[in-house]
């Protein structure tokens, strides 16, 4: 989707300076017995969480684009902190990133595009897109029907790149 999204508001001719935040995740299959839910460390900036799958550990990130290569160190951190924590664990099955759109105030894009008003953008929630997701699509929904809203939509303004 980050790819989608740059090479849309280029075309447009826009100056949306979108990044990838890239989330880290490890996973070891078939521990998910050890914790009963989710658990966040803080102190440590990470997470775990039991899945059908096993345990999923994550919680670095970092800006890095779409085609940089995975970081074994911010894998071999998670991995650390994970077995720190857990006796037991055995070698992790796999690692992966999840791709975030992401824009340097950490705010989305929503409402109309600054060149095409009939373009309405919902887009760079960072790690928070399915949280905000529905939200920000309701809100649209709304402007492009016209509806007033008491809210105010100016810091999500495409605008505010120009």
């Amino acid at each position: 989707m980050v790819l989608f999204q740059k090479k849309l508001t280029d075309k447009l001719h826009e100056n949306i300076p979108l990044d990838t935040e890239r989330g880290y995740h490890v996973h070891f299959k078939d521990f998910d017995h050890l914790i009963s839910r989710p658990v966040v460390y803080s102190n440590r900036g990470f997470g775990m969480s039991p899945m059908d799958q096993g345990l999923r550990v994550v919680g670095t990130v970092e800006f890095g684009g779409l085609e940089n290569a995975l970081s074994k160190s911010r894998i071999k951190n998670l991995i650390l902190n994970a077995k720190d924590m857990l006796d037991g664990l055995p070698e992790h099955k796999d690692e992966w990133l999840g791709f975030r759109p992401t824009l340097p105030d950490f705010l989305p894009i929503i409402g109309p595009s600054k060149n095409y008003k009939n373009v309405f953008y919902s887009f760079g929630h960072h790690h928070l897109g399915w949280t905000l997701g529905a939200i920000s699509g309701k809100i649209v929904s709304g402007m492009i029907a016209n509806e007033n809203t008491n809210m105010d939509l100016k810091p999500y303004s495409s605008i505010r790149f120009a």
